[in-house]
């Protein structure tokens, strides 16, 4: 069962541009590279406070193996530093 995450972001003030730029330069190519990975997308507010990063991997095992992974405790805290909180909302994929 597909394995999908959305990470509402809470951006600090002025870091919205140090934010998108960490996620092409280094969160994007990293997780690209995971057995599993399906698709990334850090999706910019129209109407809202927060960023939203999606992830999507074939099977939840996969994804976990991501955050285990050493290239995760390389890349994610980048991420974080931008931010001064975030919520993650792990799902899956109704079938039929």
């Amino acid at each position: 069962m597909s394995s999908v995450l959305h990470v509402e972001l809470e951006v600090k003030a002025g870091a919205a541009d140090a934010l998108v730029a960490e996620y092409r330069s280094s969160f994007r190519p990293a997780i690209s590279g995971q057995e599993g990975f399906r698709a990334v997308r850090l999706l910019r507010p129209v109407d809202a406070p927060h960023y939203r990063l999606v992830i999507e991997f074939a099977e939840e095992e996969q994804r976990q193996r991501w955050v285990a992974s050493e290239l995760h405790q390389e890349v994610w805290p980048r991420i974080e530093a931008r931010c001064s909180g975030y919520t993650p909302n792990l799902y899956g994929e109704v079938e039929g």
